[in-house]
């Protein structure tokens, strides 16, 4: 496997085993916590040197850009950063974290209770991750619904 392979690995898992550990300690029991969920990376593929997918967690769903770069380490926790995609542009939230470092993370879903399995999730986050990269250009930033919906023709 190629180093830059590795690296995402190491990343993502990393990201994985931060919220899981988060899970534990944290969420569990709480009632925003959806039992039905786990902790999943889902679709993380390198986008512009960074690595880029979906974190289902029991308590959200987000889109994650997890640093190849020191590229917002200068950023200060919680400034906005828009980012360009084929199918338009998104706001992302700076957040730091020890273990992780700096990254960009954009709510998809500020609460999972609606989703009733693991499989719903993840077929939502391909789809995210689908839509994202669909080759339609837009005047207007991203909506959430349209991420989350696909692009209509207008």
């Amino acid at each position: 496997m190629p180093e830059q392979d590795n690296l995402k690995v190491d990343t993502v898992a990393a990201m994985v085993r931060q919220f899981e550990l988060i899970y534990r300690e944290h969420m569990r029991g709480l009632p925003i916590v959806n039992t039905q969920l786990s902790v999943e990376a889902v679709g993380f593929q390198t986008f512009e040197a960074h690595q880029l997918g979906v974190l289902i967690t029991p308590w959200f769903m987000n889109l994650i850009l997890l640093p190849g770069s020191d590229a917002w380490s200068g950023n200060s926790q919680g400034d906005m950063s828009s980012i360009e995609f084929p199918s338009g542009s998104m706001e992302f939230t700076v957040c730091h974290d020890d273990v992780l470092g700096t990254y960009l993370s954009a709510v998809l879903f500020r609460s999972v209770a609606d989703l009733p399995d693991q499989p719903t999730a993840l077929e939502v986050a391909e789809q995210v991750m689908k839509n994202l990269f669909l080759a339609k250009r837009r005047e207007r930033k991203l909506s959430r619904r349209e991420l989350l919906m696909g692009l209509r023709s207008t």
